[in-house]
């Protein structure tokens, strides 16, 4: 059983959810027969990603309560003014409203509008972990995708990034897992 997800993408990609559901995002052109056959077709990657997601849960004491994921959000939201204040210029941006949310996926994200959106988990990044996040979100001020020229603003402005988007794939995995629900 999975869930589709159509949208205006141009390939079939499954993701698998940290409680082992499996999402299947199509084009909105692809057939059911087509869905099924890409599932199929990575029916043992499945498996063996539902056993590795399941082995790696966190026991339900580890995991965030709300009291702390909102601490959390006041804690990022006195962090940001100051970083958004000293970064927007040096990317020659502006930006809209700022909302820190409790996302299970996402570390940030840009509105087409300018709002920007951060993950309070963010607040238990290391400082130049979260810079990074600002960096990357004001960037999409500029270039709303991940094209090159994204990355080429993105470098211009924090050289170093590599090492900070590294820290966010392997430990904020393990903070990603700590999220309720």
């Amino acid at each position: 059983m999975y869930q589709i997800v159509r949208s205006d993408r141009k390939s079939i990609a499954l993701q698998l959810r940290p409680d082992g559901s499996l999402v299947v995002r199509a084009p909105r052109r692809a057939t059911d027969r087509e869905i099924e056959a890409v599932v199929e077709k990575h029916r043992d990657w499945i498996q063996r990603a539902r056993l590795r997601a399941a082995a790696s849960a966190p026991a339900p004491e580890e995991r965030f309560t709300q009291a702390e994921l909102r601490e959390l959000g006041q804690r990022l939201l006195a962090l940001l003014p100051e970083r958004l204040e000293r970064f927007a210029p040096l990317v020659g941006v502006s930006y809209g409203r700022v909302t820190v949310r409790n996302q299970k996926t996402r570390w940030g994200s840009c509105s087409s509008r300018g709002n920007l959106n951060f993950n309070c988990l963010l607040a238990l990044a290391p400082p130049e972990v979260l810079d990074y996040v600002v960096v990357h979100e004001l960037c999409h001020r500029k270039h709303m995708d991940h094209s090159p020229a994204f990355w080429g603003e993105l470098r211009r402005v924090m050289p170093e990034y590599e090492s900070r988007r590294a820290w966010l794939k392997t430990q904020g995995t393990v903070l990603m897992r700590r999220m309720t629900g």
